[in-house]
């Protein structure tokens, strides 16, 4: 990386820096989001068959949602990258 302008290989460790904390942040709940998910299993075993198909509904659409949002940060890390990596490439292109 040596041929690269140093603000672009700050910029490049800002946000690395960036997306390490936001994922050990997200690695501390893990565990949490295990014991959760086994606690709802033991609650949707003693429910019944109405109450288990509409949490298994909710699950769902939880996860559904969570998909979308994990798609959405997907999408503005990509946009980073082109803001980022455009004006090296292209270096009289307009923002």
């Amino acid at each position: 990386m040596s041929n690269w302008p140093d603000w672009f290989q700050e910029a490049l460790r800002q946000r690395f820096y960036q997306l390490e904390l936001a994922s050990e942040q997200n690695a501390s709940c893990s565990s949490e989001d295990k014991n959760l998910s086994t606690q709802m299993d033991q609650f949707k075993i003693n429910q019944n068959e109405d109450i288990q198909r509409l949490l298994s509904e909710w699950e769902e659409a939880i996860g559904y949602q969570l998909i979308q949002d994990k798609q959405s940060m997907y999408i503005e890390g990509v946009k980073d990258g082109i803001r980022l990596i455009l004006p090296v490439i292209q270096p009289t292109a307009t923002r």
